[in-house]
Formats: structure tokens, C-alpha cells, sequence
């Protein structure tokens, strides 16, 4: 009710868009996931190149901060934790369908197997970060200090790391 009162919607509103709560908590993020791919740029870029300015015109327009409270908050409500994969799931789809739509509107000869494998490697990467196994330092966060045991790494470094391994061929 409370939630449902401070967004200003009915209940049966909540309910034509929602199936719960934790549905909502997580639109957000997933909104801020889809807005992200309005502003990414390079089309002239090659696809590596170009996908690698997705994931961080998806990771850094705020929707990695609001990750990690989402995360947070999914460690204190458990009931959050499977919609969680559903953010990491959109932020995937939406990648893949941004590189699907840029190899077919274009004069781009990459196959679609070859992009499917690509956004498959490259956010396999990006979901250890996703799932708190790599702990990274957010966007504006100093570095660390000298002597720091095990000092994060930002998360452009871990992007540009990542990318260049898959330039590389692992």
C-alpha cells in the first residue's frame, strides 16, 4: 500500500504493471538499462569496439551504483534476489538486440552467429561484476590507497580489461 500510495498509482494500476513489489523495485534499473543504448557512440566503430561503449554507456549511466544497492537490498529481502536475474537478463538482451539491429541496418558482413557468441563472452564477463564475484570501485570513487591488500580495480578498468582479453582471444 505504501508503495503503491508514494508512486501515486491505484492498485490496479501497480497491478496492470507489476506482479509484485520486487518487479517494480528492480523496472528501474531495467529502464535506466534500455535508456543507456540511446546515447552510445562510435557506429563506426568495429563491433568489439562498439560493443564495449554499450556496456559502458549501460554500466555507467548510473545503473552500476543502483546495482549494487539493488544487490544490497537483495541480500536483506531474499524475495528480490530472482528478479535480479532478470536486471542482468535485460541488460544481456538488450546488448544483443542493439548488435543484432546494428550488423542488420547496415553494410556490416558480421554474422549473426558471430554476435551472438560476442555479447555471450563480453557479458558472461561483465555478469561476474553483475553478481558481486569481482568487487569493482564505482564511477567517481578515488583510487586506493597505497598499500590497500587487495585494492578494486574501477570499472572502466575492468571493462577495458575484459575487452581487450576478448581482443585478444582469452
Amino acid at each position: 500500500d505504501d508503495l503503491v500510495h508514494r508512486a501515486g498509482y491505484s492498485r490496479r494500476t501497480f497491478a496492470n504493471h507489476f506482479s509484485g513489489k520486487e518487479q517494480a523495485v528492480v523496472a528501474v534499473a531495467t529502464e535506466q538499462v534500455r535508456h543507456a543504448l540511446d546515447h552510445v557512440p562510435g557506429d563506426d566503430l568495429p563491433l568489439l569496439d562498439w560493443l564495449h561503449e554499450v556496456a559502458k554507456a549501460q554500466l555507467n549511466a548510473g545503473l552500476f551504483i543502483r546495482l549494487r544497492e539493488l544487490r544490497r537490498l537483495a541480500q536483506t529481502y531474499p524475495s528480490l534476489r530472482p528478479h535480479m536475474g532478470d536486471v542482468q537478463r535485460e541488460i544481456t538482451e538488450t546488448a544483443r538486440g542493439a548488435v543484432l539491429a546494428r550488423i542488420e541496418g547496415s553494410n556490416d558482413t558480421t554474422n549473426r552467429f558471430y554476435a551472438h557468441l560476442l555479447v555471450g563472452a563480453a557479458y558472461g564477463a561483465l555478469s561476474s561484476v553483475l553478481d558481486g564475484h569481482i568487487a569493482l570501485r564505482p564511477p567517481g570513487a578515488p583510487p586506493p590507497a597505497p598499500g590497500d591488500p587487495e585494492p578494486a580495480m574501477s570499472l572502466d578498468e575492468f571493462l577495458h580489461q575484459t575487452f581487450n582479453y576478448l581482443r585478444a582471444g582469452f
